[in-house]
């Protein structure tokens, strides 16, 4: 009897090949869709990040009849007053105490972090260490989009150590004191424009074409870690000006920013595609020449919230009117009101 042999036929190379050309286009194809989905839900959850924050801010208004002060001191006799004893405890002058990031701590929901800021001394006193050190942590101050993130500045040091974060408030269409730093409008008056002021707290009355034509919050990117002093830019736990953006030029303008007190170096701002500042470093009052755009790693746009605690999404190519009357809290209008 005859055996008959039965013969398996398994794939050719050319037909593996041309299998896995298919699959690699497949993944090529779905890749984009997979990172473009990714990055939607980061840039809700960014979006949520400012939600909250902005709710925080709209608590700290119901509890004390107006916003936070953008900076708690504006002069230097205004910073040895309010603290203990009536002398600054702390280096520096106003613009190295607290501002808004420290004020609305306890609104946020980490109260253990909140509860180790002391208002009583500036935010420079090593009393204030742990507390800046712990911003590391909060991870609702940080865009999930940003690689970089919460990153640290000056790390070494117990009374500079500071933490650069994603989300800065609004501090009007001009800089951020509301002077003119080369801006279209010369010698602009003080608070031109933004919700906030300061040295003092103001109230949502202020804001006359309505909370939900005016902008309270948005992003802004970090830089790298430096060991010394990195400067301003993104630095919301000071009054130095970085907690703040403000609106004279869109959103991710190319239009360099002015930066002061401090400019990090020159590769990290180009690293991370923000324009490197015009300013020069050294002793120079931030109040009269500093201006930072609003910016984010999203692609084509930051998100920001208004005065109503609502979060949209705004596109680079806003048009620039329509922006700095959103930047503007007094008029729907590119140059506003003073108080």
């Amino acid at each position: 009897m005859k055996r008959q042999t039965v013969r398996v036929r398994g794939f050719t190379l050319v037909e593996l090949l041309v299998v896995i050309a298919i699959i690699g286009i497949l993944v090529a194809l779905l890749l984009p869709a997979i990172q473009g989905a990714r990055e939607a839900a980061r840039r809700n959850q960014c979006a949520n990040n400012l939600t909250q924050l902005s709710k925080a801010v709209l608590n700290y208004e119901a509890g004390n009849k107006g916003l936070p002060p953008m900076a708690l001191s504006w002069t230097a006799g205004q910073y040895a007053t309010q603290q203990k004893g009536g002398t600054a405890d702390g280096p520096g002058g106003w613009y190295d105490g607290h501002g808004w990031y420290s004020l609305i701590a306890p609104f946020t929901g980490y109260d253990s972090w909140a509860s180790q800021i002391d208002l009583t001394v500036s935010f420079s006193s090593p009393k204030n260490e742990n507390a800046r050190r712990a911003g590391l942590t909060i991870k609702l101050h940080e865009c999930p989009s940003d690689k970089l993130g919460l990153t640290r500045n000056e790390w070494a040091s117990n009374t500079w150590c500071r933490v650069h974060s994603n989300y800065v408030v609004n501090a009007g269409n001009s800089c951020y004191g509301g002077t003119d730093a080369g801006a279209v409008t010369p010698n602009c008056p003080v608070f031109l424009g933004s919700p906030f002021a300061g040295g003092k707290i103001t109230n949502l009355g202020r804001i006359t074409d309505g909370t939900s034509k005016t902008l309270m919050m948005s992003e802004i990117r970090t830089l790298k870690e430096t060991p010394g002093w990195g400067g301003s830019y993104s630095d919301a736990q000071s009054g130095l000006g970085g907690q703040t953006f403000t609106g004279r030029y869109g959103p991710n303008s190319q239009t360099p920013d002015n930066i002061v007190y401090g400019q990090g170096v020159a590769s990290d701002y180009q690293a991370n595609e923000i324009p490197y500042p015009t300013a020069t470093n050294g002793p120079v009052d931030p109040r009269y020449v500093l201006r930072i755009s609003a910016r984010s790693t999203h692609r084509g746009g930051v998100n920001a919230s208004r005065c109503d605690g609502s979060v949209s999404f705004y596109a680079d190519n806003v048009g620039e009117k329509i922006w700095n009357a959103l930047t503007s809290s007094q008029g729907a209008q590119y140059e506003p009101r003073i108080d």
